[in-house]
């Protein structure tokens, strides 16, 4: 009997088994649940920036992605849910799918994805301060020491509130989602209304907000094109981690990423027009973008009221807001990344010391503990020595290239997939994920290449892509430590 045969044989009991594990865990999310969570896990607060460095043909380059990339997601995500509504989302489908060995690889990319991520938090929490407090709080977005004792804080803080589990967490995702949309309207109110603007000096932007005209192909604008696009549009597959944590997953997680994906690509045009009506393309801070639009629209110059001006306070207040909201995205991040080790150490892939939950809450603490303290590590790391926006582009560089391995494992899934599960996956579909792939490997070509200042553009390519090929060698090296164990 081929292998093949022997792993369709098999299927039916594996999944079963993954199911009864799923059923351990509480069912504490809805509907209304993961479509707030879709838009907080999507939306990345420093991708407009992003965008925005293309200038006002970035209209275009949104749709563009859209098309190509986002929607091919979405496919995915509603395909691979039916087939299997189980906790560990795209691990589970890539192992059932590819094999053991590349649902590990997956899950791998994917854990390494979020701790590098993760360990940014300091860093863009100082930045968003640094704007926050005026120029008198400048230094603590180049602080070391500062950003490291807010990493500590920051992630005790979300260890604390994902011990509980999701019953708590779903409602700092609605949190940090409400934060979210509250700015996102404060910059679609900058469109059309200038605070510091008066009739003897009316506001006048550096250039037009919007444009439907095509951006001339070059490498720069293909390097932005692939940067906005994956980095700005994956994670609607990230909710199907919690399957085991949902109720009728299969249909629930299917129905919250169609009704998120256009509220999505609305709120990133928008924002991204918001921060080319302040500041020239060439000179939007890439670490704190949304910071730097609210200081520049709501900055002092305005009208004040009995020496106070409420405009610049008002713009201060929302920058803290949308820090907090970041706390909170991190924070469902985590829970995340935490039950990969568990669904890996069901499959005896990891210790089965990670399978331990918490007596009352279900939930898995031990890999809470061990992500904490890997990204506060990480996030000291890679924070020294280097300027905020170089140590920046370092840290999220590093964790998109390990992303991208992931993602390309994920379309994989459909076009391997066959009608072996029962469901035949369409044309248009496959040709979604032929699309969604061939972004995926330009951005991972591109993500070599910064596009800010860093000291040797070379020397950052090659620290970055090594970094990736190490971490990835030590996964394989795990997987077949695990397997021979096994035997």
């Amino acid at each position: 009997m081929s292998s093949t045969s022997e792993r369709s044989e098999l299927a039916p009991l594996r999944q079963s088994a993954e199911d009864l594990r799923s059923r351990q865990l509480r069912k504490e999310l809805g509907l209304r649940d993961l479509i707030p969570m879709q838009i907080l896990l999507v939306v990345g607060l420093t991708w407009p920036g992003t965008a925005a460095r293309e200038g006002s043909t970035h209209v275009a380059f949104w749709l563009l992605g859209v098309v190509l990339f986002f929607l091919p997601v979405a496919g995915v995500v509603q395909y691979c849910t039916r087939i299997w509504p189980l906790e560990g989302g795209v691990y589970q489908w890539t192992k059932n799918a590819l094999g053991p060995f590349c649902g590990f690889f997956s899950a791998w990319n994917f854990g390494l994805w979020g701790v590098l991520i993760a360990s940014s938090l300091g860093l863009s929490t100082a930045t968003s301060l640094s704007y926050a407090l005026g120029p008198t709080a400048a230094w603590m977005a180049e602080s070391g020491t500062f950003i490291g004792a807010m990493n500590v804080a920051l992630f005790a803080f979300i260890l604390l509130v994902n011990i509980p589990g999701l019953g708590l967490g779903r409602w700092v995702a609605h949190f940090g989602t409400a934060v979210t949309l509250l700015v996102t309207a404060l910059l679609i109110a900058l469109l059309f209304f200038h605070p510091t603007a008066t009739p003897a000096h009316p506001h006048i932007s550096p250039q037009p907000a919007f444009s439907l005209a095509f951006p001339a192909v070059t490498l720069v604008s293909l390097n932005l094109f692939s940067k906005l696009t994956f980095n700005g549009l994956t994670g609607l597959e990230q909710v199907a981690v919690f399957a085991g944590e949902t109720r009728h997953a299969e249909r629930t997680i299917l129905r919250s990423a169609w009704i998120a994906a256009p509220l999505i690509a609305l709120i990133y045009i928008l924002m991204t027009g918001s921060m080319l009506t302040y500041t020239s393309a060439g000179k939007i801070d890439l670490v704190g973008p949304i910071p730097q639009v609210l200081a520049a629209g709501f900055g002092s110059g305005g009208a004040a009221r009995a020496g106070v001006d409420f405009g610049a306070l008002l713009g201060r207040g929302a920058i803290l807001a949308l820090a907090l909201a970041t706390i909170a995205q991190f924070a469902v991040i985590v829970a995340e990344m935490s039950r990969l080790p568990l669904v890996a150490a069901w499959d005896h892939l990891l210790p089965g010391w990670f399978t331990t939950l918490h007596p009352r809450f279900r939930t898995p603490t031990r890999s809470l503990i061990v992500i904490s303290t890997l990204a506060v590590l990480v996030g000291l790391l890679a924070s020294a020595g280097a300027g905020a926006q170089e140590a920046f582009q370092v840290i999220v560089t590093a964790a998109n290239l390990c992303y991208a391995v992931n993602y390309l494992l994920m379309f994989a899934v459909p076009l391997a997939a066959g009608a072996r599960f029962g469901t035949r996956p369409g044309i248009l579909l496959c040709a979604g994920c032929l699309a969604g792939a061939a972004v995926t490997l330009l951005s991972m070509i591109f993500s070599l290449f910064p596009i800010v200042e860093v000291g040797d553009a070379k020397v950052f390519g090659l620290k970055v892509g090594l970094t990736a090929v190490a971490l990835n060698l030590v996964g394989v090296a795990l997987y077949w430590r695990a397997k021979l164990k096994a035997q």
